[in-house]
């Protein structure tokens, strides 16, 4: 294990080595315990699993999760622990590659866009595919699995393939989108949950409770789910490539705690585990019969202020009369108290990135604007909450996730903002609660992540626009609807990195989301599993993985 011994700063001053840093970075660290600062270039990793090692036919591989998924429908989905179990039994019609690329999956080639952008064809793949529960894959499957993305009250879908009129099928292996407005997005929406194609038989026989029996195109098949406890899939043999996957199970096991987890793929009990905590990166990178699996993130953490989420998404915007609601200057207040260097070297060792926009440095549209941060201002924080008017201290009530990482940033969030005068009152929340009071608004601050999606409309949009899916904090203008808008159907790059980078300093300003930190990947695996494989999507991908033969 890591020592946690060295707590004072690094030799060199950091920049955060102010009054903060001696007074509060000392009272947060007795708090939760010292966190080692360690330097991310010393962590010995690979980028993904060598995968060319023999493994042997047949085996159950079980994977640590580490949270308990929300629903295995892909329509009504909205977590990336369960887009961890839905990469094994669900394709979709594209996939990312290790360069997250697009690349065809159940469609047969990249789509055809007309000359005005409004009809896309999708060629779709004719080799005989089954779902799982024997039912032929056809284009009217297709259809039937697009419009029940968009139409199905209370889909998560449906934002992200608004811009979709209409899905006609034009023979068996070919649909036509007919779109509203271009949107170039749409190849990488149909790259995740939106492009998953569901069992026709399934659907018709479930209806909404598709997730108590989901039934996809996949190399797994869905067995059973136990609460808290399990997700068991099997090898489906209907499966079109079958008798390239090696193994016969695979067990998702929810497991919160990163120590347990940790303990459990040491032990031999979990075979592999998403998301090794920072405090133990660089023990695992060296660790004999480890493998840790380092990739960059598109992910991001950060602060969602309810902002006009009074009633729950699926109800008008409407404050909640909060002093975070009705004062924006407030906002850029608690923004400019944190430090988010600070936060990274205490929080994670320094194993992270600052970051403060939706759109990651490894993304092509990543320019100077969209990777600024504001500066770490106390004084001008000051000042704003002085304009404000308001008795101090401001107390802000704070939904956070009840993981002992989380508490520990929870605590260093809290003693950066009473330097402003701020008043922070965490409220440790599980995490499946959290997304359900998170979606209803009974929050007034929510630490919430998200996963991050290759194209930038993916990670801007359906948060920042009126009624967005993942709008929890509910906020919107007019001025940020027409340049998301606007973004997204720019079919010239350049011109839409400009506005991008005219975008997010905007979002910024408004500090509906204040961006905190955004997460490297590791993933860890026993050496005697091989072919696991993540990329910076942070999915483990394991239908080419299995035991070492002879280990």
């Amino acid at each position: 294990m890591l020592s946690r011994l060295p707590c004072a700063p690094r030799t060199a001053p950091a920049p955060w080595s102010r009054r903060w840093s001696v007074v509060a970075v000392g009272a947060a660290l007795v708090a939760v315990g010292c966190a080692p600062l360690v330097d991310p270039q010393d962590v010995v990793s690979t980028e993904r699993s060598v995968v060319d090692a023999p493994v042997e036919d047949g085996g159950e591989l079980v994977i640590g999760l580490e949270d308990e998924p929300d629903a295995l429908d892909p329509t009504l989905a909205t977590t990336l622990v369960g887009r961890n179990v839905f990469i094994s039994m669900c394709e979709k019609l594209y996939d990312v590659d290790a360069d997250l690329e697009l690349v065809p999956e159940l469609a047969a080639d990249a789509p055809e866009i007309s000359d005005d952008g409004l009809r896309v064809t999708i060629p779709l793949r004719e080799d005989d595919i089954q779902f799982n529960d024997g039912t032929p894959f056809t284009a009217e499957a297709v259809k039937q699995s697009l419009d029940r993305h968009r139409e199905l009250p209370g889909s998560m879908r449906a934002t992200e393939l608004s811009a979709v009129e209409s899905v006609e099928v034009v023979d068996d292996h070919t649909i036509e989108l007919d779109l509203s407005r271009p949107y170039p997005p749409l190849q990488s929406i149909l790259a995740d949950r939106a492009g998953m194609i569901l069992s026709p038989t399934a659907l018709d026989e479930l209806g909404e409770d598709f997730a108590q029996d989901p039934v996809c195109v996949g190399p797994f098949q869905y067995v059973e789910r136990v609460a808290q406890d399990r997700i068991v899939l099997e090898r489906s043999e209907d499966y079109y490539a079958s008798d390239e996957v090696p193994l016969e199970r695979v067990v998702y096991r929810p497991i919160p705690d990163d120590v347990t987890r940790l303990a459990n793929l040491r032990s031999g009990q979990l075979d592999v585990v998403q998301n090794v905590s920072p405090d133990d990166v660089t023990t695992v990178s060296a660790e004999d019969g480890l493998e840790l699996l380092n990739q960059p993130s598109l992910q991001y953490m950060g602060i969602t202020v309810n902002v006009l989420n009074a009633d729950g998404l699926d109800e008008e915007p409407r404050s909640p009369e909060t002093v975070m609601a009705e004062h924006p200057e407030l906002r850029e207040a608690l923004s400019l108290t944190l430090d988010r260097d600070a936060i990274n070297d205490v929080v994670f060792s320094g194993l992270y990135q600052p970051a403060c926009g939706p759109i990651p440095p490894i993304s092509a549209y990543a320019t100077e604007e969209t990777q600024a941060c504001p500066e770490h201002d106390l004084d001008r924080a000051r000042e704003l909450v002085a304009e404000s008017g308001l008795p101090t201290p401001i107390r802000i009530e704070m939904m956070i996730p009840n993981d002992p990482i989380s508490m520990r940033l929870g605590q260093v969030l809290q003693a950066m903002a009473a330097e402003a005068d701020f008043d922070l009152r965490l409220q440790p929340t599980e995490f499946a609660t959290g997304v359900a009071e998170g979606r209803a608004g009974n929050f007034d601050t929510y630490i919430q992540g998200w996963s991050g999606r290759p194209d930038p409309d993916g990670n801007i949009g359906q948060f920042h626009v009126r009624g967005g899916s993942n709008n929890y904090g509910g906020n919107f203008t007019e001025e940020t609807d027409e340049l998301i808008q606007a973004a997204a159907e720019e079919t010239d790059e350049e011109r839409r990195r400009e506005l991008y980078s005219e975008l997010v300093p905007t979002l910024r300003d408004g500090n509906s989301i204040i961006y905190l930190y955004r997460n490297q990947i590791y993933h860890a695996h026993r050496d005697d599993t091989a072919g696991v494989v993540t990329y910076p999507d942070g999915l483990i991908r394991v239908v080419n993985a299995g035991h070492v033969a002879g280990e």
